[in-house]
């Protein structure tokens, strides 16, 4: 079939993305849209870790876009990653290969195809063309900047941790948000996509950011063994890795994936066939009970909703906002711990992707700006759906720019009685600021004229590599901080009245009247010195309390650092957590029924 055969996208309705569970992995299963449709399915073989984080919102739109096409898509979490369960094995390596297998057996059984391809970004690559050796329906790989050895990647892992040589790795090697143990190192090590070996018939494309020796001779001896094997370059596909602050940016452009499907695995109609996929069965972790949630007018908006498993608990729920431009679960699963740790103590939580980012969708599901789209209207969904659960009290928490969201979501919702805000960047925003400067130090005017001198800098500049527009605002910024300092202290200095109450300080005064705000900073964090700028004393007003917490990373990206947050959010929500006040949740079905997002927990699975 050519290219121009392949079906239109206006000519087919939408795909109906529908949460699904197995084994105690959470995914999204994409139905295919258009009469040719059940044959072949694709299963979304995700990164590791931050690679994981970085190409979830890519991943969803390969999915919208192969489901469009024909296919009917799965995507998951693998075990102990992302909003999955964790499992007690410390066999890594095993268990998400394992995953991938029963991904793929799930996709089969319930839609009828009998065919799959596997499409994996980074480690998640490596994993399906390792899986692929051992099954006999693949009739495809998609490698999308795959993990070439895992010697390499091992060591790579290493120069990013706090280890300094892999005769450190005693004790396993801590990847953010999952512990490899020495048993998965040893496994990984020993990965060579050159002696992987996958089926003879099945067509093999590789997308790579740049040519290696290694690549090249992995690509010749897979064609010498009679596979058909293209290599592509990685064009348009760079979102899929790029970091998470630039998420206003053009999306991937995942079409070169789906083009490349068609010219080599067709989708045909499974005969006699329909796609019959269960609703979700409510995920299990340890002492909770976690269902998703879609809400919001459109119903676009997208939670993972997690209470203690046990049928009495307090009515207060703390809504989690989504930081930066990763999806709900947060860095290194900081969110995804902290609602579970939340649960243990008797309280609800809803981690919330905010439009454009995650699995919630902003209107014509174009990128949003971390910082300068408003999340009020997101957070106010999000109250009103756990209202309508039966939740009367509310707490909102955000690391980074979750935080700035949250701060100005309590401020414009009165239900709001309590503020969880870890390293807050800052109180306002302004338009066009370039947001990769924000957590470096502000350069001096002088300084940028001293670069103005010098010809690279030019020539970066003619070359459109500088944001010139980002710089100047940058110093804007700088000199009405220095203004408003040396306002303060002339009025102090010759006995005037002191000028109007900045936005901190005013905003505090009024969400001092009915809510209580913690502050919560790591040591040498570049909150620091923005919350204390805001209050000189180390206090803000009645209600408010600033805690510097040393070895609190910006992001909490150590599970010893969410631990440490934890506990200071739990011993600042005490007063709430131990109010009388419980609400008795018979079915939460009953309460919600309009949302099939949210099953009853009957015959819940556990990990």
């Amino acid at each position: 079939m050519t290219e121009h055969d392949m079906p239109s996208s206006d000519m087919v309705s939408p795909p109906r993305m529908q949460a699904v569970s197995f084994e105690g992995c959470f995914g999204w299963f994409h139905s295919a849209a258009g009469p040719a449709a059940g044959n072949v399915a694709v299963v979304l073989c995700p990164g590791l870790s931050l690679d994981g984080a970085l190409g979830h919102r890519s991943y969803r739109l390969l999915a919208d876009c192969l489901a469009k096409e024909g296919y009917p898509t799965l995507r998951f979490d693998y075990p102990g990653t992302g909003d999955s369960c964790d499992p007690v094995t410390t066999a890594w390596w095993t268990l998400w290969k394992q995953s991938i297998h029963v991904a793929a057996d799930w996709i089969r059984k319930h839609t009828g195809a009998q065919r799959i391809v596997l499409c994996g970004l980074r480690l998640g690559a490596t994993l399906a063309a390792v899986v692929a050796e051992d099954r006999t329906d693949i009739a495809g790989l998609i490698l999308l900047a795959p993990v070439l050895r895992g010697r390499s990647y091992i060591r790579q892992l290493i120069v990013g941790s706090s280890l300094k040589s892999p005769a450190a790795l005693e004790g396993g090697l801590t990847v953010h948000d999952v512990v490899l143990s020495q048993q998965t190192v040893r496994a990984i090590n020993q990965v060579d996509l050159r002696a992987v070996k996958p089926p003879l018939s099945c067509p093999i494309v590789v997308f790579v950011q740049a040519p290696s020796p290694i690549l090249s001779q992995c690509i010749d001896l897979w064609r010498n063994r009679g596979l058909q094997v293209e290599c592509e370059d990685f064009a348009g596909l760079e979102p899929m890795l790029r970091v998470d602050f630039m998420n206003h940016e053009a999306p991937a452009d995942v079409a070169r994936i789906a083009k490349w499907l068609w010219a080599q695995v067709p989708a045909e109609a499974a005969p006699k066939t329909k796609a019959n996929v269960p609703g979700i069965v409510a995920l299990r972790p340890a002492g909770c009970i976690e269902t998703p949630m879609k809400f919001g007018a459109e119903g676009n908006l997208f939670g993972i909703l997690c209470r203690p498993d046990h049928m009495r608990h307090t009515d207060l729920a703390v809504v989690i906002c989504s930081s930066g431009g990763l999806p709900r679960y947060g860095f290194s699963r900081s969110s995804v711990y902290l609602a579970r740790r939340l649960a243990l103590e008797g309280v609800a939580s809803l981690r919330l992707d905010f439009a454009g980012i995650g699995d919630s969708v902003a209107p014509g599901d174009i990128p949003t700006h971390i910082f300068e789209t408003d999340r009020r209207p997101d957070v106010r969904a999000a109250i009103d759906a756990l209202e309508q659960l039966g939740y009367r009290r509310f707490a909102i928490q955000g690391i980074c720019s979750g935080a700035f969201h949250a701060f100005h979501a309590a401020l414009a919702d009165t239900r709001i009685s309590a503020l969880l805000l870890v390293n807050l960047p800052l109180f306002q925003w302004r338009a066009g600021f370039p947001v990769e400067h924000l957590h470096r130090p502000r350069q001096e005017t002088r300084h940028l004229f001293a670069k103005l001198s010098k010809k690279y800098y030019w020539k970066r500049l003619l070359h459109g590599r500088l944001n010139l527009r980002g710089r100047l605002i940058e110093q804007l910024v700088w000199w009405e901080d220095k203004a408003l300092l040396l306002r303060g202290a002339l009025a102090g200095i010759l006995g005037y009245a002191q000028p109007r109450q900045d936005f901190p300080t005013e905003s505090m005064n009024y969400l001092s009247k009915r809510a209580r705000t913690l502050f919560l900073l790591g040591e040498g964090d570049s909150s620091v010195p923005v919350v204390l700028r805001a209050f000189p004393s180390g206090k803000p007003p009645l209600g408010g309390a600033i805690r510097i917490v040393p070895d609190l990373g910006h992001a909490l990206e150590e599970r010893s650092m969410q631990i440490l947050a934890a506990e200071h959010i739990i011993d600042f929500l005490k007063p709430d957590i131990l109010s009388p006040i419980t609400v008795q949740f018979d079915s939460v079905t009953k309460v919600h029924e309009d949302n099939d997002m949210l099953p009853a927990d009957d015959n819940d699975s556990s990990t």
